[in-house]
């Protein structure tokens, strides 16, 4: 089964430019050369909280527990360290894909429920909807890929976990706004959702 690491963090502003530089300079190519990284893309919210959305797409959620990754998380960079003490409302997750429709098609916008508690999500309905162009549902990892993360530490407040997850790839942002309830519904109404627009996409092509 599919795997994903789902990160949804907010971050302290003076940290902004430092940020965006490790990102896309250092840690995504970090994590991509490790085996069982397939894939990453990161999101801004349109609007509201948490501001950033990232996933990382592996070939199964026990990529999140090879000894590479748990070596590299136990050895984070300098940059890392900095960066990630600006880390705010961090919640992150191994994941496997339960569902994934068969209209596999990358939105410039996707709109994401989760829940902290275990949610039984059928997104059937939801891609009927012409204006869809994918949706996905994740579950938490049990196990040693759900274990918490030893760089948790280094974020302040630690991180939270989310049990259920709802991904609705679109290709505007005004239709991924208008979809927020249709989208929160499967979830129930204490469901986070928001919009985010797409910044990037990097794939390992090795």
């Amino acid at each position: 089964m599919a795997g994903v690491l789902a990160i949804w963090h907010d971050l302290e502003d003076s940290r902004s430019e430092l940020y965006e530089r490790w990102l896309v300079g250092e840690h995504i190519p970090e994590r991509l050369a490790l085996p069982g990284f397939l894939g990453a893309r990161r999101y801004e919210a349109v609007m509201g909280s948490p501001r950033f959305f990232i996933a990382y797409d592996v070939t199964a959620p026990e990529a999140l527990a090879s000894p590479e990754y748990l070596a590299r998380l136990a050895s984070p960079t300098p940059q890392t360290r900095e960066v990630m003490a600006g880390f705010r409302n961090m919640l992150r997750t191994a994941c496997s894909v339960a569902y994934r429709s068969p209209r596999r098609g990358l939105g410039a916008c996707a709109v994401t429920a989760y829940s902290e508690d275990p949610v039984a999500v059928d997104g059937a309905g939801l891609e009927r909807d012409p204006r869809v162009v994918g949706v996905q549902v994740w579950k938490a990892a049990q196990g040693p890929a759900g274990a918490t993360s030893s760089e948790a530490k280094l974020r302040p407040g630690g991180d939270r976990r989310i049990e259920t997850a709802l991904v609705v790839d679109v290709q505007r942002e005004n239709v991924g706004v208008e979809l927020e309830d249709a989208v929160r519904a499967p979830l129930g109404r204490d469901a986070h959702v928001g919009t985010y627009r797409l910044l990037g996409e990097w794939r390992n092509e090795s």
